[in-house]
């Protein structure tokens, strides 16, 4: 039906959540448990209270939420659910998850054989499937690069390396280096000093703390080297940008 406006219920957006290693030995009456809680985790602080499904999958579970706009790759939250719970699942389950966001697919895209269908039918359990693994190689490196971002901001605080990185997502640090780059323009180290600069903007802006502390909380022993980097990245001194933002 074409009247000009989005058919809501015709979109779904699918999230894949796998665990990639177990952070002690577990036998394997034990990680079906624990992977059944991650299920239920998963329904809990992604899925609920949206509209959608979440289902068990091998070594994992997935997310479908229904009812999204064709224009919105995600709805607002999305991405901060998942960190949520990929903190959970390495504190509660003892498990590291991968957790890989697709884009809004149209309902009609599982259902090409039956096209008579309403368009509001829910698909049916051998379309989840087919849904998880749809653009799959097209996304993999996005994917990948989101892994890499989602790791730099969870741990912008702590001592970072390019080789605890690759660590991460199972890369080569030389290799994770030269695709780093290709894929954004930038090295780790350049991202990191990056990320670490709009961290402290946000913190000159919205909080007390003296800029001593601030450099101290994002990893720098050496104001002058700090403000040199600041001074490099945004125009102003961090004292200077405090009082021009406010």
């Amino acid at each position: 039906m074409d009247n000009g406006k989005t058919e809501y219920s015709s979109w779904i957006l699918p999230i894949r959540i796998s665990v990639r290693r177990w952070s002690i030995p577990l036998p394997e009456h034990e990680r079906n448990l624990l992977e059944y809680a991650l299920c239920n985790a998963t329904d809990e602080l992604i899925r609920h209270p949206l509209s959608g499904a979440t289902v068990r999958i091998r070594h994992g579970a997935a997310v479908f939420l229904f009812g999204l706009p064709a224009q919105n790759q995600i709805l607002s939250g999305v991405e901060h659910r998942c960190r949520q719970l990929r903190k959970f699942a390495k504190a509660s389950l003892y498990a590291d998850v991968d957790i890989d966001i697709g884009e809004t697919v149209p309902m009609k895209e599982l259902a090409l054989d039956n096209r008579n269908e309403p368009e509001n039918k829910q698909p049916q359990s051998n379309d989840f499937g087919r849904l998880l693994h749809m653009r799959q190689d097209r996304h993999s490196d996005d994917a990948i690069i989101r892994q890499v971002f989602d790791y730099i901001e969870e741990n912008l605080l702590d001592q970072l390396s390019r080789e605890k990185i690759a660590d991460f997502v199972h890369f080569h640090p030389a290799y994770l280096s030269r695709f780093f780059r290709k894929k954004t323009g930038l090295s780790l180290s350049e991202y990191i000093v990056q990320q670490r600069i709009e961290r402290a903007k946000v913190m000159l802006t919205q909080s007390e703390l003296r800029i001593g502390h601030i450099m101290n909380n994002l990893g720098y022993d050496n104001l002058s080297h700090f403000t040199r980097t600041f001074k490099k990245m945004t125009g102003y001194t961090p004292l200077q940008y405090r009082k021009i933002i406010r």
